[in-house]
């Protein structure tokens, strides 16, 4: 009895509950990502048509769907980043989770489950600005949310971190930072050129690729 009631205690105070562990919201997270990631590529539709096809109109066709395979590896590559950084953050500094960090992470499952459509939209009117507006502010919401997820997990008092130095916490806001600002950037760059917002919008799978590029990127912008 007395085991039960202190779990409810802790539940009512916001604390850490046992029924809320750290493992189930990590399930849950990696479980939704790999559905958005997949739903992905449902939309590259083979083309099919009613008559016979020669060959070089079938190359035509897939041809038409390139606007839609361009969004769906910026999307997988967007989504890759965001999945990293989401690892990291549970792994390396929060060791718990409580009500308020597991409503954060909720908020943030809400816009990468979001990812499809904009993602769609992006694909399917490549050439409008709008689009480009849309799956931009879909990136940076998701960013915004993941950087408040941390800010939360280093200083609340019921959440305990792992041995962190100051360095590590600036490179993981760094690369958490990278995708919402390279976002930022492809919306500003839409007026000029769509495929450069494009571009941009992957870039920042670029610091995970290759080694000692974001340690490169700081020292450029160091004063």
């Amino acid at each position: 009895m007395s085991e039960i009631f202190t779990t409810q205690r802790l539940s009512a105070a916001g604390g850490t509950a046992a029924l809320l562990t750290k493992d189930r919201l990590e399930t849950l997270s990696d479980s939704l990502f790999a559905i958005v990631m997949t739903i992905l590529v449902l939309d590259i539709k083979v083309p099919i048509s009613q008559v016979p096809l020669s060959d070089f109109q079938l190359r035509y066709n897939i041809q038409l769907l390139w606007p839609l395979i361009s969004a769906y590896v910026v999307s997988f590559m967007v989504l890759s980043m965001f999945w990293i950084s989401h690892h990291v953050l549970f792994h390396a500094v929060s060791k718990n989770v409580n009500r308020q960090l597991i409503t954060l992470n909720m908020f943030f499952l809400m816009f990468v489950a979001l990812v499809p459509f904009s993602t769609h939209l992006l694909g399917t009117y490549s050439e409008y600005k709008t689009a480009i507006l849309v799956y931009g502010i879909n990136v940076i919401v998701i960013g915004v949310t993941l950087v408040s997820m941390l800010t939360y997990a280093l200083y609340s008092r019921e959440i305990k971190n792992g041995k962190l130095t100051p360095h590590t916490i600036h490179r993981i806001k760094t690369r958490i930072m990278l995708p919402p600002v390279f976002a930022m950037l492809a919306i500003l760059v839409s007026s000029y050129s769509i495929p450069l917002s494009l571009v941009l919008f992957a870039s920042p799978i670029i610091f995970n690729v290759i080694p000692g590029s974001l340690t490169l990127l700081e020292r450029a912008l160091r004063p």
